[in-house]
């Protein structure tokens, strides 16, 4: 019999999302990150800020020398450096230029050749034209910004060996930077923000998927310091919308 009061979790997602991206002046993904000085700012403290979460998503993620690694949404390589320092072939995945130019830049000074990039939107792409599966591993870290959530998920589930897992990294609650958001945006932008959909929508999708996530929660207590009251502007600024 037909279940007549089951939740689209997929559809709550996508409406959320959607009430996020009408967010007044909110910038994102590419028009955040594509360009090159906002991406060499963040990426100059990627690793030093997010010291103790890579270090429990490496130790999650397992690789050994030679597995490879589809990072989707990698930023300027917070994760694709350490795995290519760990012997991982990394296909790293971002719509942003800026941060790809930056990973590309990073891996180039240490001598990392195990790294190839991918400009596009997940949802966008062709595994069989732009990607090489399957992969060994499949990761997204704080970048599940897919509308169509349930098919982004089923193409990554696509592009995993057998033998191979996907690794899923999102929130339960609003992090440190969306609690900002929701105390200042309607004080700077006279529109309240839209806070994007949480890890209760993206667990229910996986099981109307017949996927039984393996749940690990963590705590994120990350900090950000500045020498400079300059520094935490250039910082703050664009998160914000703003201009100085």
């Amino acid at each position: 019999m037909k279940d007549d009061i089951a939740v689209d979790w997929n559809e709550v997602w996508k409406r959320r999302l959607a009430l996020n991206r009408s967010t007044r002046n909110f910038r994102e993904g590419a028009d955040l990150w594509g360009d090159r000085e906002q991406a060499r700012r963040y990426a100059a403290r990627s690793e030093a800020d997010h010291a103790r979460r890579i270090a429990w998503t490496l130790q999650d993620l397992g690789v050994s020398p030679g597995d490879r690694v589809l990072d989707i949404g990698s930023g300027p390589g917070t994760l694709a450096l350490p795995l290519a320092r760990a012997g991982a072939r990394v296909t790293a995945v971002d719509p942003a230029e800026g941060m790809l130019a930056e990973l590309r830049a990073a891996a180039e000074r240490e001598g990392l050749t195990g790294i190839a990039t991918v400009r596009g939107l997940w949802e966008e792409l062709d595994p069989d034209r732009d990607l090489a599966p399957p992969y060994d591993r499949v990761v997204a870290s704080f970048s599940l910004v897919m509308p169509d959530i349930r098919s982004a998920l089923a193409a990554m589930d696509a592009v995993v060996s057998e033998s191979g897992s996907v690794h899923l990294y999102w929130f339960t609650d609003e992090p440190p930077w969306e609690q900002l958001y929701l105390a200042l945006w309607e004080d700077l932008h006279g529109a309240p923000y839209h806070p994007r959909p949480k890890a209760d929508c993206l667990f229910n999708v996986l099981y109307g998927m017949g996927i039984y996530a393996n749940v690990l929660m963590r705590p994120m207590d990350e900090r950000t310091l500045f020498a400079t009251v300059e520094d935490a502007v250039d910082h703050f600024a664009p998160r914000m919308s703003v201009e100085t």
